[in-house]
């Protein structure tokens, strides 16, 4: 066999047994059972992507049918229409790459729970194969792949794969940019310069972390003293082909997103907070011994040199370079946005581990290894279940009975909300059945929730309001925890145990949480419109 179809076949089977892999700590976690409560922003994503592939459909009609009409009001029109009836799209907020990426499979395999949960399986398999690739040649196959079996084993990151976010998709591009990078640092090819290009844009056109790969590129070519590649056209090329693909979304959004943001914009005082954090999160995602073997890693590649330094050097970069941006941004801090990073500092933990390893014999060596992999397994605790349920059985009995104009309430937090949405809008044609949200109906608030006021001060105007006959259905989750507890909540459990011969209950079905039963169900009532 040709040495070019031995490395694909190689890179196939490495790519297999990733997905496997992936897919088996999918299972474990629940994904494939759980509802889409993982995370406050999951449900949002289903949505959107459902959203964009259904724009797509459109849109073809649209261009088949002649195209009638101005494209920019038929396009307005479906988005309100849409949301209308969905009210959980983040577009704007969120960059669109990720739904692209959804679309581009739901629409031939169908969208489904399980096919999007597959999707995320091979979105990890090709992280896990690029980490590989990169590693392959240095270190050879055995230790090559262990540590890319490692990187989708890591509580962190299998985490996130296993609920529908775009974390894995937003890594798989920040590092293969970075390697492009680091590729034309030591190279100077023009291919790798575009292919940073390419895979930067498509990077930040997916989450707003892939922005940190300005600052990683300079850092870079100052820790390799290549300031002279600087004057190279590829490289400014690679500049523009950043600026045409993804600056325009960029700046047209740049402030749609400030609403989640903790505060209004950049400061000290989160800086402060945020640095120390994420610093403390990697550590904790590497576990102890991985996280020292990657001490001494950093030590050997960056501080004495070696081989392809300047891929060493732009994967170091790189997790400066993400810890600061995401310390200076004040998104939120949160372990996920770490997830990028995370193959370039099992980069450095292998080469730490390589190194005291070629200085090992006999029972040293065979001890290292022994300590590493325990270490390893250790690493790879705990195993958590996502386990949030209680919304789909309902969804399930509403479409089941209901007409497809109908309107819906549902009354949770904005977990709730969303795993609701989304399920009714994954299991009908759409767009079908009217939800409405009962934080933005029944009060106002941010997109973060912050500035929260109630909308109706007695309970008699909202019992007028639930039965004006507009509303066929209402769902009350009453086992919403306190810190996410607000007004309308109560208000809406009042407002029904009043009137039980307005509000007919039809359905209930446990509340789960994280794995955990709630001690109140979540209830299905049919309104009956007053007279």
């Amino acid at each position: 066999m040709p040495m070019n179809s031995r490395a694909w076949m190689l890179s196939l089977i490495v790519f297999l047994a990733a997905f496997a892999l992936a897919f088996g700590w999918q299972w474990s976690f629940g994904s494939y059972h759980s509802e889409f409560g993982g995370h406050p922003d999951e449900a949002g994503h289903v949505v959107t992507g459902l959203f964009i592939r259904d724009a797509l459909v459109e849109s073809w009609h649209y261009a088949a049918g002649g195209f009638h009409g101005s494209p920019i009001r038929f396009g307005k029109e479906f988005a309100d229409r849409y949301y209308t009836h969905y009210p959980k799209i983040g577009l704007g907020v969120w960059p669109p790459l990720f739904y692209l990426v959804q679309s581009a499979w739901t629409l031939p395999f169908g969208a489904t729970r399980a096919g999007l949960f597959l999707l995320l399986c091979g979105l990890a398999a090709l992280l896990a194969l690029l980490l590989f690739r990169v590693l392959r040649e240095e270190f050879g196959i055995a230790q090559a792949a262990l540590t890319a079996a490692v990187l989708i084993s890591l509580p962190l990151v299998r985490t996130y794969y296993g609920m529908v976010m775009a974390e894995t998709l937003s890594a798989l591009l920040i590092f293969g940019a970075i390697v492009a990078f680091g590729n034309f640092v030591d190279r100077e090819k023009r291919r790798d310069a575009i292919w940073f290009g390419v895979l930067a844009s498509a990077a930040i056109l997916t989450k707003g972390t892939g922005l940190a790969l300005a600052l990683a590129a300079p850092l870079a070519l100052l820790f390799t003293r290549r300031l002279a590649l600087l004057k190279r056209p590829a490289l400014w090329g690679a500049v523009l082909i950043v600026t045409l693909f993804a600056g325009p979304w960029t700046w047209a959004t740049r402030n749609l997103g400030r609403g989640g943001w903790e505060e209004p914009s950049p400061s000290w005082s989160f800086t402060r907070g945020a640095l120390p954090y994420y610093v403390d999160k990697l550590a904790i995602t590497l576990g102890a011994l991985l996280g020292l073997l990657f001490l001494v890693g950093l030590s050997v590649r960056i501080v004495r040199g070696g081989p392809r330094r300047g891929l060493w050097a732009a994967a170091g970069s790189l997790i400066i370079a993400v810890i600061i941006f995401q310390s200076i941004a004040p998104v939120g801090k949160e372990a996920r946005h770490l997830i990028p990073i995370v193959p370039a500092a099992l980069m450095f933990s292998l080469a730490g581990f390589d190194f005291l390893a070629r200085r090992s014999r006999g029972w040293p060596k065979v001890a290292l290894v022994v300590v590493v992999l325990a270490g390893v397994g250790w690493a790879l605790f705990p195993f958590k279940t996502k386990g949030d349920a209680g919304y789909q059985p309902l969804a399930d009995k509403m479409l089941a009975e209901s007409s497809r104009d109908d309107v819906a309430l549902i009354s949770s937090d904005v977990i709730g909300e969303g795993a609701f949405i989304a399920d009714v809008a994954l299991h009908e044609q759409r767009p079908g059945h009217t939800i409405q949200r009962a934080s933005k109906s029944l009060a106002a608030s941010t997109w973060s929730g912050s500035g929260y006021t109630p909308l109706f001060t007695t309970d008699e105007q909202l019992f007028q309001f639930l039965t004006n006959g507009e509303i066929r259905y209402l769902i009350v989750d009453d086992a919403v925890p306190a810190s996410r507890r607000r007004e309308h909540h109560d208000q809406i459990r009042r407002v029904v145990e009043q009137h039980p011969d307005r509000f007919a209950m039809i359905a209930e079905a446990e509340a789960w949480r994280e794995g955990v039963r709630q001690q109140t169900p979540v209830r299905l009532y049919k309104i009956s419109a007053k007279n």
